[in-house]
């Protein structure tokens, strides 16, 4: 009978585990780079995520997660972006018993850069 329960409570603690989310560490910056004026426009927020794989939570299997990268899938969504301000950065630990952890980078930003420029037609063209 112990052993029973002993296999059931040790069953219940492996699910737990299964695909929880543990948040690491938060960091949080002014900008990317140096913003000298304060006559900016922010075109957008956006978000980008990098990640790696450790096999049972020790060995790599991938490469370790890029904030840079991260960041870059930001400013690919505004042409027009020159740099991030109010960056987020978030780390966590998605733990995947008993194969590994997961290793999530997620960046949060505002872009700021020159707005695309919408041109107005008037309707009589020259052919």
């Amino acid at each position: 009978m112990i052993s029973r329960l002993g296999i059931l409570i040790t069953l219940l603690g492996i699910t737990n585990c299964i695909g929880s989310r543990v948040p690491k560490e938060i960091y949080l910056f002014d900008s990317a780079t140096v913003v000298r004026s304060n006559e900016y426009k922010v075109i957008g927020k956006g978000t980008g995520q990098d990640s790696a794989f450790f096999l049972l939570g020790m060995f790599p299997v991938t490469k370790a997660p890029n904030v840079e990268l991260a960041m870059s899938q930001i400013l690919e969504k505004y042409p027009t972006g020159k740099t991030l301000i109010n960056i987020k950065i978030q780390k966590e630990d998605k733990p995947y018993f008993p194969l590994g952890l997961v290793t999530v980078v997620n960046v949060t930003a505002d872009v700021v850069g020159e707005p695309e420029e919408t041109f107005q037609t008037t309707g009589k063209e020259k052919k």
